[in-house]
């Protein structure tokens, strides 16, 4: 009896410990929930938005800045708030081994603006720059909204008139209108004033708001103590309606913030850029103020909850905050993922097919060879991977090194090759298909030439090498 509970014991123990290994190399090969790989085409739609991105800002004079993925966590505390949702529950946040708490970027503004006060960038204004790269919040993944996502950024610190925004704004809307994005554009702006008209407006709307305290969504009620000015984004229709009769910021707005909005819309005007007022538009984190902007696309492909595709705001108060000097910014961000969804399959921008260089076997069988396979001795493949390298250097397409079959292992340098017409059918079955297909065999080795094989006539020419330069140029 006992053997046979031990037994089953080493049984279970056995089925447990497969069932571990198992569940680990699923882990182990599997992206984080809601952080996806990207390549082909999904890789070239990003690379085209980013593009489009670079060449936009670039005409206003902004330059490149990369900042690190991994900052310490009080330059995210400090300037988004503690009260804000990113810092209050969506932040990838640990301590290292020397027992720094260490925080993965959620936003690129705070550390553009790091950046700029350590390396003195502040002694030399304007400061225009722009960013790209992953950010990371721990949300709820969903269609357009992931925990690894992508941005497209910039940033301006040491201008403080409206005109600024007025640029800002133009920089943004000419990026998005560069782009072939199935939807129509909608640029909503608003004003939540200076410090002293926020707060103002602030006490104003917790007072009227704390009546329907109750009646409130649990956000909302959340926000009532923390950041009242985000209960006016609430999605909740209950909290919609209390918010009809709600106090407007413009009752609370001093002359200086009229006077700064009203300059950003008649700017806005004269370029003939559309704009919407919403005066429910704020931004979710806690250094904006004045003017507050984002662009929504009505599209089926993002729905309307995630319809927002491109957001920014002036920021006067962050640079002092994070420790530099008094100085105002400005700046926007635009999702690339979401802009990625916008963007038709047929709509990307390919490059050029690569021109492979296919060798031709000799025909001769190998006496007692395992395989029984037609080989091909390495001066065709040197001479071939040499073919490649001419055409490489002085043709502007790619080139690929000869194919060798990927199903049949190399057993010494005389290795096995399939035939040109599976060679060819490889190379057709491509996402990008050559217009044209350089051929060599033992001949073209010996008179120092090619063929070349036009992939939709069939036409097949032999030529020297300088020809074939010509001939693909």
């Amino acid at each position: 009896m006992q053997s046979i509970r031990a037994w089953k014991a080493a049984g279970v123990s056995h089925v447990a410990s497969s069932m571990r290994y198992y569940s680990m190399r699923r882990d182990a090969v599997r992206p984080v929930r809601g952080m996806v790989d990207r390549l082909g085409l999904a890789y070239r739609k990003y690379e085209q938005i980013t593009d489009a991105g670079r060449k936009a800002v670039e005409s206003f004079g902004f330059q490149p800045i990369t900042t690190p993925i991994l900052e310490y966590s009080s330059i995210f505390e400090r300037s988004l708030g503690q009260d804000s949702d990113v810092v209050g529950k969506e932040l990838y946040k640990f301590q290292d081994s020397s027992s720094d708490w260490m925080t993965m970027r959620p936003e690129g503004t705070a550390a553009v603006v790091r950046a700029v006060i350590h390396n003195a960038l502040t002694a030399s204004l304007p400061q225009k720059l722009y960013y790209s790269g992953p950010m990371f919040r721990h949300e709820r993944p969903q269609k357009g909204r992931l925990r690894q996502f992508e941005q497209f950024g910039v940033e301006v610190i040491g201008i403080s008139h409206p005109a600024s925004d007025v640029e800002c704004i133009e920089s943004a809307w000419n990026f998005l209108n560069s782009l072939p994005l199935a939807g129509d554009l909608e640029l909503q702006i608003n004003t939540i004033g200076d410090a002293e008209s926020r707060m103002a407006y602030r006490q104003g709307l917790t007072a009227y708001l704390s009546d329907f305290k109750e009646d409130l969504s649990e956000d909302s009620r959340r926000r009532l103590t923390t950041n009242p000015l985000r209960i006016l984004d609430s999605k909740d229709e209950n909290d919609k309606k209390i918010l009809l009769r709600a106090p407007k910021l413009a009752t609370y707005m001093s002359d200086n913030s009229r006077d700064h909005f009203n300059y950003v819309c008649r700017g806005l005007e004269a370029l003939g850029i559309p704009y919407k007022v919403n005066d429910k538009l704020v931004r979710g984190l806690d250094y904006y103020q004045h003017t507050v902007w984002e662009v929504v696309c009505n599209s089926q492909g993002l729905g309307k909850s995630q319809a927002t595709i491109l957001a920014g705001g002036r920021y006067d108060g962050l640079v002092e905050t994070m420790g530099g000097p008094k100085l105002p910014g400005i700046g926007w961000a635009a999702g690339i993922d979401r802009l990625a969804l916008l963007v038709a399959d047929q709509k990307v921008q390919l490059p050029p097919a690569p021109i492979p260089v296919l060798i031709i076997r000799n025909g001769t069988q190998t006496e007692g060879s395992e395989l029984n396979k037609h080989t091909i001795d390495q001066s065709l493949y040197n001479y071939a991977m040499k073919v490649a390298q001419v055409i490489r250097q002085k043709h502007k397409s790619f080139v690929y090194h000869p194919i060798i079959n990927p199903q049949k292992k190399v057993v010494s340098s005389i290795a096995s090759h399939p035939p040109v017409s599976k060679q060819l059918a490889h190379v057709l079955g491509a996402d990008l298909i050559p217009q044209k297909v350089v051929l060599v065999g033992g001949d073209e080795m010996e008179s120092s030439s090619v063929v070349l094989r036009d992939t939709e006539t069939k036409k097949q020419t032999k030529m020297s090498l300088d020809e074939v330069l010509t001939a693909l140029s």
